[in-house]
């Protein structure tokens, strides 16, 4: 499937992430095997690992916030929610 037709369907039927449990995502390449864990946390916000070869193997990624470089070799991504929402993460 393609990811625009991927896409279109996330819009109107999104994938539903499970709290507490690693989702494995694999990028659509035909040279190499890559992708992203992605956990939805239990108190809230979510964790996102860069894994190559295959999802046991999680790599350093570079990480950019709004443009700017942060760190070259994140193994780890915490993305928060909202802080005015009252989430414990």
């Amino acid at each position: 499937m393609k990811l625009q037709q991927l896409l279109i369907e996330a819009k109107e039927n999104p994938i539903k992430l499970p709290r507490g449990k690693k989702i494995v995502l694999q990028a659509e390449e035909s040279d190499y095997k890559r992708g992203l864990i992605i956990e939805l946390k239990e108190g809230g916000g979510y964790n996102v690992e860069y894994w190559y070869e295959n999802p046991s193997n999680v790599m350093p990624a570079e990480v950019k916030v709004d443009g700017k470089s942060i760190k070259d070799d994140a193994k780890l991504v915490y993305l928060g929610f909202h802080p005015e929402k009252g989430d414990t993460e």
